[in-house]
């Protein structure tokens, strides 16, 4: 990781709501559940405090997307990633009456990390272990005394790493192992004959057969990867000159054309053509579970992950690729590029709540968006605005449309706005775009203002015990 930067109020235009945690993946409604915070050392009392993130800038990163968010001239390089949570790279600080101080002495280690991820150039492909292969991976490693900064190490940790991640903009991805006859039919497209012999095991074994051309593909020689990329990004700029009526075909040209001016003469270029090429539309998300091949090429979203450093690659990297492990924790099935639309969980005439179903209990993610009365979330953790300006209270602390205090502004140390004296301790925070919040304890907020706040809170499952 490269220079984190700390970063007050968090990222743009989306609250994140604690959607009530499902008591179990397909149960929205969460009934029986006690806590929406982390397992650990947790405040009791519930307070609301601004929270800062750290920006990431790796060199995929947007130049200005979430230095907009944030409200900030860009910097001069890259910002990739903004992280809101507990993870030990890169942990969230709370301003806690004018001290900082990390978020985890307060809200305990959280089992999830929420970021806000702007690509502008695409990602590499990867794959990320189940909690057993994380388990067992990890355990063989520590044995075989791997140092956990070495480039070849491939587990970090013991747990697993489900990804979810909501568009704010148009989000372009590479997610899952496309149908065979359609890929087949782009490859034969581009004319490229090193490259239709490597995919030729698709037509041989179409369950299966992708394992085999990853396989064929990473194993080759560096020169001859490299000439096969370079061979494929002419054929693609051949294709997207003269057009072609077939969607697929022209849209893979596109698809080699930025992963070639990004990572040129990679063979993951033609890897790529394996996969599933979709854009998500605002609002819409992916979900990426153990074992699925995936990339993200461009585009900001929201994104909360369990928190885990477990990544296999499979190209699009100057990194370590092990083919043998990689290949060993890949699904190859064929299927469709998981894309859910969201659920609405509450509606009224103040505005809406909406979350994301997911089959894993690391996390819970909600979006509430408030058209000027009020919304009701229950026990949120992080608290994320990504537009407009929403005045968040605990349930009690003032009467609907009445409040007793100004709230505090997020960011400002203290949690003053003025008068005599501060408002009640952490009752209420007041969060306008790029800007977001803890809640020390689990309790139900009420939202007020016109704006969109995404909120994240831990499903059922504790946070992991650090390795």
């Amino acid at each position: 990781m490269t220079d984190a930067h700390a970063q007050g109020a968090v990222v743009a235009g989306a609250h994140v709501p604690a959607s009530p945690e499902p008591k179990a993946a397909s149960d929205p409604a969460g009934a029986g559940l006690a806590s929406g915070h982390a397992a650990g050392d947790v405040v009791a009392v519930a307070r609301l405090l601004p929270v800062y993130g750290h920006v990431q800038h790796y060199a995929w990163g947007s130049p200005d997307a979430i230095y907009d968010l944030l409200g900030e001239a860009p910097a001069g390089q890259p910002a990739a990633e903004l992280w809101l949570g507990t993870h030990p790279v890169a942990p969230a600080e709370v301003d806690d009456a004018g001290r900082r101080r990390p978020a985890a002495e307060l809200i305990g280690a959280l089992p999830f990390l929420l970021k806000v991820l702007a690509a502008e150039k695409a990602l590499s492909l990867q794959v990320h272990p189940d909690r057993g292969q994380a388990r067992a991976g990890f355990d063989a490693e520590e044995r075989a005394g791997v140092p956990l900064d070495a480039p070849r190490r491939r587990y970090r940790d013991p747990n697993h790493k489900p990804e979810l991640i909501v568009a704010l903009t148009p989000f372009r991805a590479l997610a899952g192992i496309r149908e065979p006859a359609r890929t087949l039919a782009v490859v034969r497209a581009f004319g490229v004959a090193e490259l239709s012999a490597a995919f030729r095991p698709l037509d041989a074994d179409p369950a299966r057969g992708a394992a085999a051309v990853l396989r064929t593909l990473l194993t080759l020689p560096r020169e001859r990867g490299r000439a096969l990329a370079s061979e494929l990004t002419r054929a693609a700029s051949t294709v997207a000159a003269r057009g072609d009526d077939d969607g697929d075909v022209a849209r893979a040209a596109d698809l080699v054309g930025r992963l070639a001016a990004a990572h040129p003469g990679d063979v993951g270029i033609a890897a790529a053509l394996l996969l599933n090429d979709v854009t998500l539309k605002p609002g819409e998300a992916l979900f990426q579970p153990a074992r699925l091949l995936h990339a993200y090429v461009h585009g900001v979203g929201i994104e909360i992950m369990a928190t885990s450093d477990n990544v296999l690659r499979g190209g699009l990297t100057p990194k370590h690729i092990d083919v043998d492990e990689l290949l060993r924790l890949l699904d190859p099935t064929p299927s469709d590029a998981p894309v859910l639309t969201a659920k609405i969980l509450r509606a009224g005439g103040g505005g809406l709540v909406r979350y994301w179903p997911v089959p894993v209990d690391d996390f819970v993610l909600a979006e509430a968006i408030c058209a000027g009365g009020e919304v009701t979330l229950n026990r949120p953790t992080v608290l994320l605005a990504v537009d407009g300006t929403v005045d968040v209270h605990t349930t009690g602390d003032t009467a609907a449309g009445s409040p007793a205090e100004p709230p505090a502004e997020a960011g400002r140390a203290g949690g003053g706005t003025g008068g005599d004296g501060p408002p009640a301790a952490g009752t209420s925070i007041r969060l306008a775009r790029g800007q977001a919040a803890v809640l020390t304890a689990p309790v139900t907020v009420t939202l007020r203002g016109t704006g969109r706040v995404f909120a994240a809170r831990p499903g059922t499952r504790p946070a992991p015990r650090p390795a």
